[in-house]
């Protein structure tokens, strides 16, 4: 099979596990370079030791800090030299009703769902607006393309995304520079044993209801999410931008 990813160099936030974790050692497997980053270092080592030797660094970064993410930046350049695809997939979740849910919990999931993504993404723009190349990736929701009850500071903030994906893909279309934005529905990852806990239920059996509420019956794998990733970050892709990509077993058709 050829490596779609040949040269390539990434980085991956949040990539210590679920989705990010997924398009890591996918990243990997198809040729890339990768630096990952969590704030929980312990799950970026054990991605790193799945992954062919020397293909996964890693570093801790918290991307609402902009202090971390410059650390982060210093050292992504000296280890890989310039970047070719940046993953924004760093997020966090809340869930309530309105009524209850304080201001506070909005401006985190903003700071750390949005604006993280203005830091990544600035972080290493400059070197790919100067190569005329590269591939900026926002993983964003379902929740970003609809409304839902008892999510509304998670929907508020994946809105953003999406809205912020199409604003940078328009600025940076001339440069050659994409940015598009995957919007997945359910996935079987950790957030839903977060999810699961937050509303009082069993996990297994969340995960049953939240299956029988898509067309096709299932919730998705991680490796699907990264399989889209890989396509948007190889030279494929290089006429798409600006676009957000609904996966979600034909939950949301769009």
């Amino acid at each position: 099979m050829s490596e779609r990813l040949e040269g390539k160099r990434a980085v991956i936030t949040g990539g210590g596990r679920g989705i990010g974790k997924a398009i890591a050692l996918t990243y990997a497997q198809q040729g890339a370079q990768c630096v990952i980053t969590s704030r929980r270092i312990e799950d970026l080592e054990a991605t790193a030791a799945e992954a062919p030797s020397g293909t996964v660094h890693s570093i801790g970064c918290d991307v609402s800090d902009g202090d971390s993410v410059d650390a982060m930046a210093a050292f992504v350049h000296e280890t890989l030299g310039g970047v070719d695809i940046v993953v924004n997939n760093a997020g966090i979740h809340a869930a309530g009703r309105f009524l209850d849910i304080d201001p506070e919990t909005y401006s985190r999931l903003y700071e750390v769902n949005v604006v993280g993504i203005v830091r990544v993404s600035q972080a290493f723009l400059d070197g790919m607006i100067e190569r005329r190349n590269g591939s900026i990736i926002n993983i964003a929701s379902t929740a970003g393309l609809f409304e839902s009850p008892g999510q509304a500071p998670y929907n508020a903030s994946k809105h953003g995304a999406v809205g912020l994906t199409r604003c940078m893909a328009l600025e940076l279309a001339a440069s050659g520079v994409t940015c598009n934005a995957i919007c997945p529905g359910f996935v079987d990852t950790p957030m839903l044993d977060g999810f699961a806990e937050l509303v009082g239920a069993e996990s297994d059996e969340l995960r049953k209801q939240l299956a029988k509420r898509t067309p096709m019956g299932r919730i998705l794998s991680p490796d699907e999410i990264a399989n889209l990733a890989v396509y948007l970050g190889s030279d494929e892709s290089s006429g798409m931008t600006g676009q957000t990509m609904a996966i979600s077993n034909g939950m949301r058709m769009s």
